[in-house]
């Protein structure tokens, strides 16, 4: 169960990133994108009742191995990779894949979690303007604030698969500039 902070959410302008999470998982059913079962809210939290990930994440089993196999991280590639596919059929784009947002179900399976930063109806040749994400994570065109596409999720794809197989991102560096 995700808990949401109502005064937290709204003190710091993110309802629009609340909403879209719901409204992201609402609609999406796919094998390995983690699955909104329920909503509700009281006057001050808002719950999602999400399928249950007894796998942990992603970022804890890196943290544990320091580095996955060239078949595990193939098998979780190919999984991100479908879910990654869906969102983009339904022209959402995710923007926020890293290690943190893939948890595991019972067999083992990656799937993809929090939709707070996804942008939705992002069709064609359409651009996002915002800029989000993390550091060690953003894509070129992030970074360049000239708008971005579905390109940016297969650029964060790669990045991912290096940090699976390597065990540290491509350009993580302490200092954040």
């Amino acid at each position: 169960m995700k808990i949401l902070n109502k005064k937290q959410i709204m003190g710091q302008n993110l309802v629009k990133y609340a909403r879209t999470e719901r409204d992201v998982m609402t609609y999406t059913s796919h094998p390995f994108i983690v699955g909104l079962k329920y909503a509700f809210q009281t006057p001050e939290k808002l719950f999602l009742l999400l399928d249950y990930a007894a796998g942990g994440n992603m970022s804890r089993a890196l943290h544990k191995d320091k580095r996955f196999t060239e078949d595990r991280g193939r098998m979780y590639l190919g999984e991100i990779l479908l879910a990654i596919e869906d969102l983009h059929k339904r022209d959402i784009i995710f923007r926020d894949l890293k290690p943190d947002n893939i948890v595991f179900d019972s067999q083992g399976h990656a799937l993809l979690c929090d939709f707070g930063l996804a942008k939705e109806k992002v069709a064609g040749d359409s651009q996002a303007k915002s800029f989000c994400g993390s550091p060690a994570y953003l894509a070129p065109e992030m970074l360049k604030r000239s708008g971005h596409g579905k390109s940016v999720d297969w650029y964060l794809l790669g990045v991912l698969l290096y940090e699976m197989l390597v065990g540290i991102p491509p350009y993580y560096s302490n200092n954040k500039e």
